[in-house]
């Protein structure tokens, strides 16, 4: 994470993947700061926060939206600025972007940005993951941050292996996220669709003695697409 900006009594902090792809910063415990927008705002942690102009709603906790002004109150925010670039893939690949399967031949193109660790926040999985019969009690996670770009059309890869808990948010394009009940894609079950500001509804897992189950899962661009992943690691 880059040093932060003193904006009046609030601490922007720019994070390390942040570009003309989407402009990237964290707030810390800030109480009805004024946003300019469009801009999508991404509750990182389990709690509420709150969003408005006027007459303010919660933003309940591993949720997003896009604001065009007015205010946001919570403890932890990621605002994230919603631009239309195009020739994406050539600027993902020029701020030096992974190539998660390394450019071979047939496979597809899915670009990762570096990754940033944001802090940690307190989470009950039983509430975050909307498990019955699992043992309630808040637990320390580690947040992590990183974006991904694919161009329209990609299947970025079934799989079903984390060992954390995982959202995604959509920045630019239309994408979405789809469930299987195999490796292969005719199993294909759900669709979750995706446009900017938008967060999947509620994380794949489910947790089973300290370890995450995840079905098979993946991310499918529909149009060129930037979208973030979250990730939280327990401590």
């Amino acid at each position: 994470m880059t040093s932060g900006v003193i904006m009046g009594t609030v601490l922007l902090e720019e994070l390390s993947f942040s570009s003309v792809l989407a402009h990237a910063t964290v707030l810390r415990d800030v109480q009805e700061y004024e946003v300019a927008g469009p801009t999508v705002v991404v509750n990182l942690t389990g709690s509420d926060a709150f969003v408005g102009h006027g007459q303010s709603s919660a933003l309940p906790g591993f949720s997003s939206t896009i604001l065009h002004g007015g205010t946001m109150t919570g403890a932890l925010l990621m605002v994230i600025s919603v631009e239309k670039v195009p020739n994406g893939e050539q600027i993902a690949r020029d701020l030096g972007w992974a190539d998660f399967y390394g450019g071979e031949p047939g496979l597809p193109v899915l670009l990762r940005s570096g990754q940033d660790t944001i802090g940690t926040v307190r989470l009950d999985p039983a509430v975050v993951l909307h498990q019955p019969g699992l043992n309630s009690g808040e637990k320390t996670f580690s947040v992590k941050a990183n974006l991904w770009f694919s161009p329209a059309g990609t299947d970025c890869g079934i799989h079903n292996r984390h060992d954390f808990i995982e959202v995604h948010t959509q920045i630019s394009g239309l994408g979405r996220m789809q469930k299987f009940t195999s490796q292969e894609y005719a199993s294909l079950y759900e669709d979750q669709q995706l446009s900017p500001g938008n967060t999947n509804p509620v994380p794949f897992c489910l947790e089973r003695e300290g370890t995450f189950i995840y079905p098979w899962h993946q991310y499918r661009a529909d149009t060129d697409c930037v979208w973030l992943a979250l990730e939280y690691h327990p401590s």
